[in-house]
């Protein structure tokens, strides 16, 4: 564990321990990353027939909903794979923080969604596609080093340098 891994954990660990969590779930970096990264991954490959063609991300939403005068949050995590070609295609597999039960894949070709586009005031990604209902979904890439609050409800890994290259595959190319 370099320096910048312990900083990180610390750091998370401070925010998280501010907000009433445990301290540990705060950060992710390092080993504690890879080792989720490849757990997503063999998880996306068991789910999606030939899953290594696909890059494989972890994503959440959190939906605030106020009742009375209490904000209530609901988080949802997704296990995220695109594939760039003729007709591009996201793969959404919604997933508990913990990756202890997952649902099944849901395949959204660009030709078959009814929308795609970033939220630049969010910085979420936005599908509307008629196999995820009527509603559309909203993810963003999990890209941060340290969850804050939220730590224990967000699956404990870092993105932050794949987030660009999906970004740019969203917008350029899968986006309508």
């Amino acid at each position: 564990m370099g320096l910048f891994d312990k900083f990180v954990g610390l750091v998370g660990d401070a925010i998280n321990g501010a907000a009433g969590g445990q301290p540990g779930g705060g950060g992710q970096s390092g080993g504690k990353s890879d080792s989720k990264k490849e757990e997503i991954r063999n998880i996306f490959n068991s789910k999606v027939e030939n899953g290594d063609s696909y890059t494989v991300l972890a994503g959440t939403n959190m939906v605030t909903t106020k009742k009375l005068t209490k904000e209530i949050r609901t988080f949802y995590n997704y296990l995220i794979g695109y594939k760039d070609g003729d007709d591009p295609e996201l793969v959404l597999i919604s997933t508990s923080n913990d990756l202890a039960s997952v649902d099944e894949p849901v395949f959204c070709k660009k030709s078959e969604c009814k929308k795609a586009v970033y939220l630049q005031k969010t910085g979420s990604f936005n599908i509307s596609h008629p196999k995820l209902g009527d509603a559309p979904i909203d993810f963003s890439i999990i890209a941060s080093a340290a969850w804050g609050s939220s730590g224990a409800l967000v699956i404990p890994v870092s993105y932050v340098d794949e987030y660009t290259p999906f970004a740019e595959f969203f917008q350029n190319r899968f986006a309508k």
